[in-house]
């Protein structure tokens, strides 16, 4: 089980799990405690699920964020009579070109 082991170990590094918690992985493979491992392993998968989680929230929140200002300020000052079209959002309306 030693390269299994090691590659547990280095697995939680690289998914910047805290040292404690890779040993504590590493020495529960090594001596066959296979619940014990799994444990750590569902326990380091839930943290990163709740971190992309969180981040997934702060995407939609910033997304909305960008709808609210392209709604919102896009129309101010553009007020079209009835019956013409309105002009196209980034036709010389200050809009930022990469966009």
């Amino acid at each position: 089980m030693g390269e299994l082991s090691e590659d547990l170990e280095r697995c939680l590094c690289e998914c910047s799990c805290d040292e404690a918690a890779a040993a504590r992985a590493r020495c529960s493979c090594e001596e066959g405690r296979v619940r014990e491992t799994k444990r750590v392993l569902l326990g380091e998968r839930r943290r990163l699920l709740d971190e992309l989680h969180a981040s997934q929230r702060g995407i939609d929140a910033i997304d909305h964020m960008l709808h609210r200002v392209s709604c919102e300020c896009g129309t101010r000052g553009a007020r079209v009579p009835d019956g013409e079209d309105a002009p196209r959002a980034g036709a010389g309306d200050g809009e930022d070109a990469d966009e």
